[in-house]
């Protein structure tokens, strides 16, 4: 039997502020050198406990994060929630990257174009530069990453987020821009989206866009269209990006927007990365959250359970762009729960469906082994220990195998 008690080392990271605990977060903190910036920049990074004794190395979506240093403690635990507590698969597990800002950087970094209503704007393609040939190749370097990533940005960061799908739209495969700052530099952006749009296909892209309520107490949606006060502004030029992605041709773009009626620029952050987070991995979850409880439902065959394991993977993957595979652990786990309780057939399902989608994995082998030994079929206990045996020689299995020819 295998062990399903995982290890996990926190490295708890106190950021102070003036003396004060800014943040308890659990991550790392690295620092990358950026060639387009020249210079160094600290990025916090979650990534989720794995276990690689016993199981193949994970592949994980990548979640980048602007304004990190404002968000990033958030957003890993709503992740964290909704990703394994209780069972949760609402969202994947998934690698996230906050982008905190440097001191006096951040109008510089988070703005794509140059104006004399901003000191030191304009640095937004440098920046961008930085993700993409610094940041993400280190990422995708030095942890268990899948070929998804998604950008988050809030104000100025939506901006950004707007911008690299505009003009950098392989960078990510999904966006989610809430509040962006659409005026910026007399709108100067929003001016270049019928254009850019026109000349792009984003088929495998999405993007969620969050608007705030931001507008005059007496004013509806209707009527802040049409209102030519500076203090709309903002919120004008994001409904004209709607209505422009609206009525823009089919561009193959995967893309929604929400308006909150009861929330400001600075209150709708949280409630809408979750909302962006839920559309963007709209089908993770699978048809029944908490699958394990619908694996033990005695209702489903287990030929109608492989059947709904398979075709889930196989929807998630072509949605994704790359193989989605069930959790190694989870169907080893529930392989050896049935095999337990003498549920001969459901146990077979999901040793099968380990060697199915992870046919590098010498557990998914040694499992099978010990189904076939359970069931008192030596010759195919003996044939799959020893193909194990070929991937990764343990003890164990050696052992199981010395029984065997005795």
């Amino acid at each position: 039997m295998k062990k399903y008690n995982i290890t996990f080392i926190l490295l708890c990271l106190a950021f102070c502020v003036k003396g004060q605990v800014k943040a308890l977060i659990s991550a790392h903190i690295d620092t990358v050198y950026s060639q387009s910036l020249k210079e160094n920049r600290p990025v916090w990074i979650y990534s989720p406990d794995y276990d690689t004794t016993y199981f193949t190395k994970p592949q994980y979506p990548v979640l980048y994060l602007l304004d990190g240093d404002g968000y990033f403690a958030s957003l890993v635990t709503m992740v964290q929630q909704l990703s394994s507590i209780n069972g949760n698969t609402v969202l994947p597990e998934m690698i996230i990257v906050g982008v905190p800002n440097l001191p006096g950087k951040r109008n510089r970094d988070l703005t794509p174009s140059t104006t004399d209503l901003l000191a030191g704007s304009g640095g937004g393609e440098a920046f961008t530069s930085f993700l993409e040939k610094d940041l993400i190749p280190y990422v995708d370097a030095h942890y268990a990453t899948a070929p998804h990533r998604t950008l988050v940005g809030h104000s100025l960061g939506g901006l950004m987020a707007i911008n690299t799908l505009l003009k950098h739209s392989s960078v990510f495969s999904a966006y989610a821009a809430l509040d962006p700052s659409m005026s910026y530099d007399r709108e100067k952006l929003l001016k270049q989206v019928n254009v850019l749009l026109s000349a792009k296909h984003l088929s495998g892209k999405t993007l969620f866009l969050g608007i705030a309520n931001t507008m005059n107490p007496e004013m509806d949606t209707v009527q802040v269209k049409s209102d030519t006060s500076g203090i709309t502004n903002h919120i004008r030029s994001i409904f004209k990006l709607k209505d422009f992605l609206t009525s823009a041709p089919d561009t193959h773009l995967r893309w929604t927007y929400k308006y909150y009626a009861d929330d400001d620029h600075a209150s709708m952050v949280l409630i809408a990365t979750y909302d962006a987070l839920r559309f963007i991995f709209k089908h993770n979850r699978f048809p029944r959250n908490q699958p394990q409880n619908q694996y033990l439902d005695k209702a489903y065959s287990a030929a109608q359970l492989n059947a709904l394991i398979i075709n889930h993977y196989n929807e998630l993957s072509s949605e994704m762009g790359y193989q989605v595979r069930p959790p190694e652990a989870l169907m080893n786990q529930m392989g050896y729960m049935f095999l337990q309780q003498k549920n001969l057939d459901k146990a077979a399902l999901f040793f099968k469906l380990n060697l199915r989608y992870y046919a590098e994995s010498f557990n998914a082998y040694d499992s099978m082994g010990d189904y076939y030994l359970a069931t008192n079929n030596k010759d195919l206990a003996k044939k799959y220990f020893e193909n194990a045996l070929k991937l990764k020689s343990t003890a164990e299995i050696r052992n199981k195998l010395l029984e065997l020819k005795k």
